[in-house]
């Protein structure tokens, strides 16, 4: 029996909820504990079976809230690489995702099934100060360029996500230009002024545009969001790699620190350079 327990606690949006948990599980998979996951996951997720739901475990659990706990540590990169059989870490974190999240629950379906589906990641959503109308919050800057990106490849239907109605509508008058009217804004599927999984309303109807996002036969996530990024982790379409049809954008118009990334407008996903 495992001695020692790691317990996910997750916090803020769901895609967070889901990169927590992830690195939690490689964890838990690098030093042979207990996994403890929380209740809503197991409602939304058919997660393996070693996985536990809050206070099933056989011992006190070690609580574990950052992104990060196994992704920084490189001795905890080693050992967890190495428990699930990879050639990287990355490669092993796209495995735990697929695993844990490679099959939800039925649930009610978007009514369409979309060709097409993207997310625009305007600003991070600590400086809107709300969670409760987030898409009403004053936006930063959006470059066209990878709105542009999105339109050349788009396939109709379109379902867009976004955390401002202002970029949303403007993405999809792109889209009628280009004669693509099948296009669906993600109030058209839930009330989505709320994106955080702050409250179990919120959090399922988020979960609701993130299973609408992940069963479109083409993604585009946002390169700043976890969000998005986490859908193209957990239902690749071959093994570990990304799809065909996957891709990221870059909505920034400027890189806020000289450690980011240089800008670009969207490219195809690359599971070690993308979804880190």
């Amino acid at each position: 029996m495992p001695a020692c327990c790691v317990e996910a606690v997750p916090h803020s949006g769901l895609g967070n909820w889901l990169y927590v948990a992830a690195e939690v599980a490689l964890v838990a998979k690098a030093y042979n504990c207990t996994l403890v996951l929380p209740a809503a996951l197991h409602r939304w997720f058919r997660l393996p079976p070693h996985a536990r739901r809050p206070g099933a475990a056989p011992l006190a659990c070690r609580e574990v809230r950052s992104m990060q706990e196994a992704s920084s540590n490189e001795h905890t990169r080693r050992r967890a690489t190495r428990a699930m059989g990879a050639r990287s870490f990355e490669d092993a974190r796209a495995r735990m995702f697929r695993r844990l999240f490679g099959l939800p629950r039925p649930s009610p379906q978007a009514p369409v099934r979309f060709g097409t589906s993207v997310h625009v990641r305007t600003v991070s959503d600590v400086h809107c100060h709300t969670h409760t109308d987030i898409r009403s919050c004053r936006r930063g800057c959006l470059r066209d360029e990878a709105l542009h990106c999105v339109v050349r490849h788009a396939l109709p239907p379109v379902l867009i996500l976004s955390d401002s109605a202002k970029a949303g509508a403007k993405l999809r008058r792109m889209l009628l230009q280009r004669e693509i009217r099948d296009v669906w804004d993600e109030t058209d599927i839930v009330d989505a002024r709320n994106h955080s999984a702050l409250s179990r309303q919120a959090a399922h109807q988020t979960m609701l545009l993130w299973a609408a996002f992940v069963a479109a036969e083409r993604r585009f996530a946002s390169g700043v969001s976890t969000f998005s990024k986490s859908a193209l982790l957990a239902i690749p379409h071959q093994g570990t790699r990304t799809r065909g049809g996957d891709y990221v954008v870059d909505t920034r118009c400027a890189k806020t620190h000289e450690t980011d990334g240089n800008l670009y407008a969207c490219r195809r996903a690359v599971l070690s350079r993308d979804l880190v």
